[in-house]
């Protein structure tokens, strides 16, 4: 019999655990911060002893780390990537006590390290995951993984048709494919609590096919990023406008420009260069809309990540965590549109890819 043996590490097909547990870390900085404004940053302990959050992190990531060594349901990994990411963004929230050597937990430059640490990881993670297709020994293991649903009885009728696309793509004449394929095929579907998921999405695609047919829809669509896109502009605007007062002697544009943008002129210029892309890519998707939105949806979430990674970290290494908001509102417009491009590509087919 054929060993397998696998000879470097094998990615996962489905890594979304990790934008979950990222998301987790970033929501669990978030809450922090408000709580101790909110009560005034207490300290937990007494008799000169202090219980800094950081404990409570590593033991979130203890936790994670246990959970992952002991079980091997999918649940037990969501739940690893959830408390994991929280332990994470509770560990690195004190950051500013370990860069600074009077221990500031409010040292401003932090929400500007911090922000630069998740995007950085964001993006490595996911060039990772994409930087080219799955190759058939990869396939084969993601499959095997899908047989552990297949035995605890939680496969649903997705996860049967994805096992059955990476087997497609493994090595035919690897002994374990043909079983694999044969179980996968002759296997029911999942209990009702697992199909319900599947039957709301189907009534998610149903509702996003009848939604886009309306006028209104695309009228709406286009204001909210004709503002969105406004803002960029205005924003690019007063931005250059400081620039120029500042070069041509102005005092106060001077003053300005010293005491509102931490990183200088140069991050100026890049703040504004980022407005006016990221400006001419929504008016650019306003235009497409009418034609192909799919092509629209695209154009949007490039301007949003224009602003998410050009504008966005000079921003919070001006005001701090203050910049959040700004954050959120990227963050909610990105998402939107992640769910809108999903729901195209099911009302499509392979025409939307």
């Amino acid at each position: 019999m054929q060993r397998f043996a696998p000879r470097h590490l094998v990615r996962a097909a489905d890594a979304d655990l990790l934008d979950t547990f990222l998301i987790s870390a970033v929501a669990t900085i978030v809450v922090i911060r408000i709580f101790l404004e909110a009560t005034g940053y207490p300290q937990l302990g007494g008799g000169g002893l202090h219980i800094a959050h950081v404990l409570w992190g590593g033991l979130g990531m203890l936790a994670a780390i246990v959970l992952l060594l002991l079980y091997l349901s999918p649940t037990t990994r969501l739940v690893a990537a959830l408390v994991g990411g929280a332990g994470f963004g509770a560990f690195v929230d004190e950051l500013g006590k370990f860069v600074t050597s009077d221990n500031d937990y409010f040292f401003k430059p932090t929400a500007a390290i911090l922000y630069a640490l998740f995007v950085v990881l964001f993006l490595a993670t996911r060039e990772v995951r994409r930087f080219r297709g799955l190759n058939p020994e990869e396939c084969l293991v993601n499959s095997v993984e899908l047989a552990e649903r297949l035995a605890s009885g939680t496969l649903t009728a997705d996860d049967r048709d994805r096992a059955l696309q990476l087997l497609a793509r493994a090595d035919q004449s690897h002994p374990l494919v043909a079983p694999l394929r044969a179980s996968f095929l002759a296997a029911d579907p999942a209990p009702l609590s697992f199909t319900r998921l599947r039957w709301m999405g189907s009534a998610g695609a149903r509702t996003y096919a009848a939604i886009v047919s309306s006028r209104w829809f695309r009228r709406i669509l286009a204001t909210v990023f004709i503002v969105a896109g406004v803002a960029f502009v205005l924003t690019a605007i007063a931005t250059v406008a400081l620039l120029g007062g500042a070069y041509f002697g102005v005092l106060d544009a001077q003053i300005a420009l010293e005491e509102e943008t931490a990183g200088g002129a140069i991050a100026s210029v890049i703040q504004a260069t980022a407005g006016v892309v990221a400006g001419v890519l929504i008016v650019r998707g306003v235009f497409v809309l009418r034609r192909s939105r799919v092509r629209a949806y695209r154009l949007f979430e490039l301007a949003i990540l224009v602003d998410l990674l050009l504008a966005q970290p000079f921003a919070f290494l001006d005001v701090g965590f203050g910049a959040s908001f700004d954050v959120f509102i990227d963050l909610a417009l990105l998402a939107t549109l992640r769910y809108l491009q999903s729901q195209e590509r099911r009302l499509l087919g392979p025409a939307a890819a």
